[in-house]
């Protein structure tokens, strides 16, 4: 999960405000019900923050984004989500640390029986796809500048 702010914020001025004062701002809520929204309350209660001033609930991915880059709201979003905007400079990621859950994906496999070579094959593609997005993501992390 990541912190983004419209290019409207001078993201200094919040990282030097500190996470309590994030309320000031408006934000951007997930759909009611999401993962996105448990998420987004766990991460409140861990910084002790109980109540934001949310000024835009739901809609598309980039009805959101769009929505951030025009004003001066806050949304906490995936990762994944900052790395397919990444070149687009639409929004800035905010330098807080998120405490989240660890996560995991598997494959699920016959223990006994024949497998599909093609489902093998596919396997073998998504077990590949994910190493090699993993050290993407990190290089990305890595590489990142705060800001603007």
């Amino acid at each position: 999960m990541s912190w983004l702010a419209g290019p409207i914020i001078p993201c200094c001025e919040i990282a030097a405000s500190g996470t309590h004062d994030l309320t000031s701002f408006p934000w951007v809520a997930p759909l009611p019900g999401s993962p996105l929204m448990s998420d987004l309350q766990m991460i409140l209660m861990s910084i002790g923050m109980s109540d934001l001033n949310i000024r835009y609930s739901g809609g598309s991915l980039m009805s959101v984004i769009n929505f951030l880059a025009e004003t001066d709201a806050l949304a906490v979003l995936p990762f994944s989500v900052v790395f397919a905007q990444r070149k687009e400079s639409r929004v800035t990621v905010l330098p807080y640390e998120i405490p989240q859950p660890s996560r995991s994906l598997g494959i699920l496999r016959r223990v006994s029986g024949p497998r599909s070579p093609a489902a093998e094959r596919f396997a073998g593609h998504v077990t590949t796809a994910f190493e090699n997005l993993k050290h993407i993501i990190k290089r990305h992390e890595n590489a990142v500048v705060w800001g603007r």
